[in-house]
């Protein structure tokens, strides 16, 4: 008689989430307002009034890379998202690198978006920035554990607040200027300056790659999932452009030093304390949220992993209400490991640690994205001649992510381009491992 874990384990997820706790999981993991704090501003600063305009266009660029995740999410509808695309796509062995890397780049922007929650309430609230991050990831952590269809709602319910309070944010500071409309493309940049906003701009509707590992627990994934990644990448994008927009035009009319802009300060001395402490709540939540929505990811990528044989089985056990129960619990554990050793390696400077770990995430981000553009082109390259927009579409994401990639790693420090390609190496090596584990284990059942 089979055991009723070994059942468990070989049933498939229970798909119980729809398309609207799909966006909103996925659209917590952009940290809508924290994307606004760190890369918003800094478009801002490269670009000025030009940002807005140059957040739409890092949007545009991001569809294109969400266009190739598109088709391939409409072709694959298991947990595990980016490991399973180059897991069946191109080769065993890829698909492991893939997804290992993927899991360094999950864990390590979930981590990032903890302690950049902290740091803003740590900051303001005068409060020990030790106990913001961990109070922060526990919150997120019961929430993973209780399952995805608790974690989804409350996903919604919080979005949903934090959509309103940067909307409304927006207005007053257009309101502020007596609806003062200024002409973005006025002013004259350097176009060095402008594609580097650009860049910037791209790292905002990020958050879709939260979306496909979670496709197994998905209702009618084929439609879904491919639908919620091109929403989050809009929604996400257009958001962002329209706050900054507003933001630009408050600086503008009121003749502000653009330089030294501090956007939380900015906020409570023109619009009082009642509304910074909805801005804070607003960072309490992306940190929640961002968190939350890849412990999430991660869990599922391990699992999936785990299914196909690359980790412990006891990772692969399903529970039917909370899903892969194990692997959550070992994610989190990885997890309050990685913000545990930044603050302590920082000697409490949150922000740095946030700097460094949120560039290692950027790093792994852009293989994964390189990785599964290449199996969209070796799907396709089966029939070329009938898939060519297809291939077009996995061309010049590829070439996109190739280029950012490249231009990433020349700006960043030393240590975090070794620490990554360590990973990359560490990846590759455990795969061998692991086959020859698996030769050995054949030869001698046979």
């Amino acid at each position: 008689m089979v055991s009723e874990k070994a059942k468990e384990r070989n049933e498939e997820p229970k798909r119980q989430i729809g398309l609207l706790d799909l966006v909103f999981t996925s659209l917590g993991g952009q940290s809508p307002f924290l994307s606004i704090l760190t890369y918003g501003i800094t478009a801002f600063l490269l670009a000025r009034t030009f940002a807005s305009i140059a957040i739409i266009l890092g949007t545009l660029l991001v569809l294109v890379n969400g266009l190739s995740i598109y088709i391939l999410s409409k072709k694959f509808t298991q947990s595990g998202g980016y490991f399973t695309y180059s897991y069946f796509s191109i080769s065993r062995r890829l698909g492991f690198e893939t997804g290992w890397i993927y899991l360094v780049y999950s864990t390590l922007y979930g981590s990032a978006y903890v302690l950049g929650a902290s740091f803003i309430l740590a900051s303001i609230l005068h409060i020990n920035s030790w106990i913001t991050a961990l109070v922060i990831l526990a919150i997120s952590s019961l929430f993973a554990l209780l399952g995805i269809r608790p974690s989804a709602k409350y996903a919604m319910f919080a979005s949903i607040i934090e959509i309103s309070i940067m909307t409304i944010l927006a207005f007053l500071f257009l309101q502020s200027t007596h609806f003062t409309f200024y002409n973005p493309f006025s002013i004259h940049i350097p176009i060095g300056e402008i594609i580097l906003a650009i860049l910037f701009g791209s790292s905002i509707p990020t958050g879709y790659g939260s979306i496909t590992p979670l496709a197994g627990e998905v209702k009618d994934p084929k439609k879904n999932v491919p639908r919620a990644i091109i929403i989050v990448i809009l929604l996400g994008g257009l958001l962002a452009a329209f706050d900054i927009y507003a933001i630009s035009d408050h600086v503008l009319f009121f003749h502000l030093p653009d330089q030294q802009l501090n956007l939380i300060s900015l906020i409570e001395s023109r619009f009082g304390l009642l509304t910074l402490a909805f801005v804070l709540f607003a960072a309490a939540n992306d940190g929640i949220l961002a968190s939350l929505t890849f412990i999430l990811a991660s869990s599922r990528t391990a699992y999936s992993m785990a299914y196909r044989g690359f980790f412990p089985k006891s990772l692969a056990i399903l529970d039917q209400k909370r899903g892969p129960v194990n692997a959550t619990t070992i994610t989190i554990i990885v997890y309050f490991a990685i913000v545990i050793a930044s603050l302590f390696l920082s000697s409490g400077h949150v922000f740095s640690a946030f700097e460094f770990i949120g560039g290692g995430s950027l790093l792994a981000n852009l293989f994964v994205h390189i990785t599964s553009n290449s199996s969209l082109l070796r799907v396709s390259a089966k029939r070329y001649r009938r898939r060519i927009s297809q291939i077009t579409i996995g061309s010049i994401a590829l070439i996109f992510s190739l280029y950012i990639l490249f231009e990433s790693a020349a700006s960043s420090s030393p240590v975090l381009v070794y620490l990554f390609m360590s990973s990359i190496i560490s990846g590759f090596l455990v795969a061998e491992v692991i086959d020859i584990a698996k030769e050995q284990q054949e030869k001698e059942e046979d």
